[in-house]
């Protein structure tokens, strides 16, 4: 089965029921506002460019439009990030951290502010490829809903981060043809991986109800 299928298998039991929707929502909520934080921890105030800030308030501001469906969903408890709002929440914290942490780990031979700048453009192409994927499969599934209206702005959005770093890229690693099929296929270890934690917490959670 692809990573696809697998999705959209996910998503469908996701979406059958309430209380795991808004765990759903939470979850990516959840993994915006840790995009967020890395970016503005990543950046030194005296190279912040206009745009780097605009992508970081943007991360903001998704994660709170996604808490905001959480809440209108399943209620007051999703105003946090408890555990028990999340769904899979350690595994998906793993998932960005060790992306962020591995792809930092090929520019080791670079100095700081080179390994910070390329580290940042690298995850936010990978994370936002992965996004676009995710977040359409979803719209999908949820067409015609509120949630799907919303999905659309932050859609838009995520495609236009994905076009600038892809530029940035392009103009600041000459390596990049050889490098990005390895990153590339780093991510989607990772992404894998969530999805089997994803399966197995949705399995846990029919077998006992």
């Amino acid at each position: 089965m692809t990573s696809a299928n697998r999705l959209e298998t996910i998503i469908a039991t996701v979406v059958k029921d309430p209380q795991l929707h808004a765990r759903w929502l939470n979850t990516f909520s959840f993994l915006e506002y840790v995009g967020f934080r890395k970016i503005v921890k990543s950046q030194r105030a005296e190279g912040l460019t206009s745009i780097v800030l605009t992508h970081a308030l943007e991360e903001g501001r998704h994660a709170l439009r996604l808490k905001k469906l959480a809440l209108a969903l399943g209620g007051e408890k999703f105003d946090s990030y408890a555990p028990e709002t999340l769904l899979c929440g350690d595994e998906a914290e793993d998932y960005f951290q060790d992306l962020d942490h591995q792809t930092e780990a090929q520019f080791e031979a670079f100095d700081e502010g080179t390994r910070a700048k390329l580290t940042y453009l690298y995850v936010t192409w990978l994370i936002e490829r992965r996004a676009l994927d995710l977040y359409g499969l979803y719209r999908n599934a949820v067409a015609g809903t509120e949630i799907a209206q919303r999905l659309s702005g932050l859609l838009a959005e995520e495609d236009g981060h994905l076009q600038h770093v892809e530029a940035e890229i392009t103009a600041k690693d000459p390596e990049r043809a050889a490098r990005a099929p390895q990153l590339v296929a780093l991510e989607a270890r990772l992404y894998e991986r969530f999805l089997d934690a994803l399966t197995k917490a949705l399995g846990a959670n029919a077998a006992a109800a």
